[in-house]
């Protein structure tokens, strides 16, 4: 019974690592599988190789989670942090090769005749997708450095005010009555909503260890004719 058995362990593993693989598991299962497979493979029940595709999958879904928190998910980009920028960034990055890599190998086992050339489209297909996903992890980040830029102008323009009246420094702090007032009026005018890019303190400011509290930032440049 004990003979019989074994031999069908290595392949019962290897299907159970196939089926956990494809589902493209959150963090949290990709490291329980993670370890899952470690023990198989110490037992000799895998092959090293299992272990190496479980651990593409464990930073696969590091990645994806990555993107999720700070592309994808409710972080609005003034709350980003300049790592969270740049972990943002690497991940697509990181994304895209393992897929490049990923179509290499497909070609290859077409071109040997092991998979039919039709194997070739949902991998170049999803290429496609990763490579979408990091121009907009690079355009949010662009959109990040500008409004880090606009803090670090803001912050020098209200440090040459500190010798100014009480009464004009009292002016740069913006009442919620005064923001709505604004807000109605700018919609009036020019037909569309007021670009507010920050409102108080954000992570970018905080960054900058730029006290923030009570202002709040409009996206328009002061030559443009809403900027007047």
């Amino acid at each position: 019974m004990k003979s019989s058995f074994a031999p069908a362990l290595p392949a019962l593993a290897a299907g159970w690592l196939a089926l956990s693989l494809s589902a493209a598991p959150p963090l949290e299962k990709a490291t329980s599988d993670y370890e899952r497979v470690r023990v198989l493979v110490e037992a000799g029940a895998l092959p090293r190789k299992a272990l190496e595709e479980a651990s593409r999958a464990l930073e696969e879904a590091a990645d994806r989670e990555t993107l999720e928190r700070t592309l994808y998910g409710a972080v609005a980009v003034e709350e980003l942090s300049p790592a969270q920028s740049s972990a943002m960034i690497a991940a697509a990055e990181r994304r895209l090769r393992r897929q490049e890599q990923e179509l290499e190998k497909v070609r290859r086992l077409v071109q040997e005749g092991a998979l039919p050339a039709t194997a070739l489209a949902p991998v170049e297909e999803e290429l496609g997708r990763r490579r979408e996903t990091l121009e907009l992890a690079r355009e949010r980040a662009r959109l990040f450095a500008e409004l880090a830029e606009m803090a670090r102008a803001e912050e020098a323009w209200a440090a040459g005010e500190d010798n100014a009246e009480p009464a004009k420094q009292a002016g740069a702090q913006v009442q919620e009555s005064q923001l709505e007032a604004i807000r109605r009026s700018f919609e009036r005018e020019f037909g569309r909503p007021l670009p507010v890019s920050a409102r108080g303190e954000t992570a970018v400011h905080r960054a900058l260890g730029f006290d923030h509290r009570g202002r709040v930032d409009v996206a328009l440049h002061p030559d443009q004719r809403e900027g007047r």
